[in-house]
C-alpha cells in the first residue's frame, strides 16, 4: 500500500514579536532628557549620564533596533542601532579620557563628531517625512536641531547658546518619551488614547 504525502503549499505566519518603538524611543527619551538638564545646568555630567547613556540610551536602542530590523523595519532598525551606539561613543569619549587611556577630544573633533551626526539625523528625518507620524517626525527635527547646536557649541565655545541647546534636547526627550508611553497605552487599551 502506497503512502500519500500532502503537500502544504499554503502557509500563514503570524508576527506576534512586540513592537519594539516603544523600548527605543524610551531608552532615547530618559538619557536625552537627564543629559539635556545637565546642558541647562541643573547638575553635572556625572555617573549617573553616563550609565545612562550606556544601559539606556545604548542598549535599550539597540535591543529596540535589533528587534525592529527582524520585524522587516529598515528605518527603525538602523535608527535605533545607530542612535544606541551613539549613546555608547558618547560615553567613550567621556570615560576613555578619564581612565587616563586616550586624551580627550578638543572641541572641534567635538564639533567635527557632532555636526556629522546632525548630518546623519537630518536624512533620517527625510525619511520620517514618508512615515507620516508627526510625532516621529518631530523627534527627529528636534534631535537634527539639537545635534547642530551642540556642534556649534564646541566650535564657538558660546556657553549661552548650551542653555538653548539644553532646552531643545529637553523637548526632544519628552517628546521621545511621550511616543514611547502613547504607544504603550494605544496598544494596551486597543485603541487611540494618546494619538501620535
Amino acid at each position: 500500500m502506497a503512502e500519500t504525502q500532502e503537500i502544504v503549499t499554503d502557509v500563514h505566519v503570524t508576527d506576534r514579536t512586540a513592537n519594539p518603538t516603544p523600548l527605543g524611543f524610551t531608552g532615547l527619551g530618559l538619557s536625552a532628557v537627564l543629559l539635556s538638564l545637565s546642558y541647562i545646568g541643573i547638575y553635572p555630567v556625572d555617573s549617573m549620564i553616563v550609565s545612562m547613556a550606556i544601559f539606556l540610551g545604548g542598549f535599550a536602542q539597540v535591543f529596540a533596533g535589533l528587534m525592529a530590523w527582524k520585524k522587516g523595519s529598515v528605518f527603525g532598525g538602523t535608527a535605533f542601532c545607530a542612535f544606541g551606539l551613539f549613546w555608547f561613543s558618547l560615553a567613550g569619549l567621556l570615560l576613555l579620557p578619564a581612565a587616563g587611556l586616550i586624551e580627550a577630544p578638543n572641541p572641534i573633533s567635538t564639533a567635527a563628531y557632532l555636526f556629522l551626526w546632525g548630518v546623519y539625523t537630518f536624512v533620517m528625518l527625510i525619511a520620517t517625512l514618508k512615515l507620516g507620524t508627526k510625532s516621529i517626525m518631530f523627534i527627529f527635527l528636534t534631535l537634527f536641531l539639537l545635534f547642530i547646536l551642540l556642534a556649534v557649541v564646541n566650535a564657538t565655545g558660546n556657553t549661552d547658546l548650551l542653555v538653548i541647546a539644553g532646552y531643545v534636547g529637553l523637548i526632544m526627550g519628552l517628546s521621545a518619551l511621550y511616543t514611547a508611553l502613547a504607544i504603550v497605552l494605544n496598544d494596551a487599551f486597543g485603541r487611540t488614547v494618546a494619538p501620535i
